[in-house]
């Protein structure tokens, strides 16, 4: 997983280009954006989190 090769830790966005010639790589984002537009808060609300668990969560991982 690209996430453990690149010893990422917390949340990060990975970002990709499909074109013609496939599927590219561009970057890891380690500040992924948290407005409401933002895929992040999005994700949390999807599993039934708000923000704040989300990040009462990465902290306690953090700590672990």
């Amino acid at each position: 997983m690209l996430y453990g090769k690149l010893n990422c830790k917390g949340v990060v966005r990975f970002d990709f280009i499909f074109n013609d010639g496939g599927l590219h790589f561009l970057e890891v984002n380690t500040v992924p954006g948290l407005t409401e537009a933002s895929i992040v808060p999005k994700m949390a609300k999807t599993y039934g989190l708000t923000l704040q668990q989300l990040f009462s969560m990465l902290v306690e991982e953090a700590m672990a």
